[in-house]
């Protein structure tokens, strides 16, 4: 099945309407570069297979705002973030579009998926933006992350596992989660704690959302 066609001031409008109703500040450019970014997602979905969502409403809700709504809990987490398992780039694109005063680093092992957020990045004009093709185990950096964010990723003690060499010291964990078991959050591992357990209202998602904020113990 292809993809809606998009129309861009439909989806201008849609975000606009549905951004008002979070305490995220927007300017008009900023609305421009998401719309945009979701004209260029529905674009690249019908050639490359991007996401399973086709409806041009529910990739505003589903990628856009479903991403938007953890910008203000990382405003306090530093200037160096990673999104781990970032797929077509969310949450990070539109993070990075939120946040111009922050750096973010995009890690996906799937290279289809990284050519749709360099691309993204091109047409965005976006500069703070960095893309990694690889596991995030395998991943050496020079600079570690203050900030490591993921999004319906994996269990909260792999991405610890996974991660735990490319937070700082005083880095924290913010993983974003739909349907999170009692069980997920008593397999942390030892040198992890949970700091907060954060409800996320997504305006036009009747859906539970959540961000676990963690911690590797010092």
């Amino acid at each position: 099945m292809k993809t809606q066609q998009a129309n861009k001031s439909e989806i201008l409008a849609n975000i606009k309407n549905l951004m008002k109703k979070t305490e995220i500040e927007c300017s008009e450019e900023q609305y421009d570069k998401l719309a945009t970014l979701v004209e260029l997602l529905a674009k690249w979905n019908n050639v490359l297979n991007l996401t399973a969502i086709r409806e041009i409403d529910k990739m505003v809700v589903l990628h856009i705002l479903d991403s938007a709504v953890v910008s203000p809990l990382i405003s306090d987490k530093g200037k160096n973030i990673a999104d781990v398992g970032t797929g077509a780039g969310f949450p990070g694109l539109v993070l990075a579009i939120l946040n111009p005063q922050k750096h973010f680093t995009l890690i996906d092992s799937v290279a289809k998926k990284l050519s749709f957020v360099r691309t993204a990045m091109v047409s965005l004009g976006l500069k703070n933006v960095t893309i990694i093709n690889d596991r995030c185990e395998n991943i050496k950096v020079e600079h570690k992350f203050d900030c490591i964010l993921s999004r319906a990723f994996a269990p909260l003690c792999k991405i610890i596992e996974w991660c735990e060499n490319l937070i700082d010291d005083n880095g924290l964990f913010v993983a974003m989660k739909a349907n999170l078991e009692e069980g997920e959050l008593n397999e942390l591992p030892e040198n992890a704690e949970i700091l907060e357990n954060i409800p996320l209202s997504v305006p036009g998602l009747d859906a539970k959302r959540q961000a676990v904020v963690m911690r590797i113990k010092k």
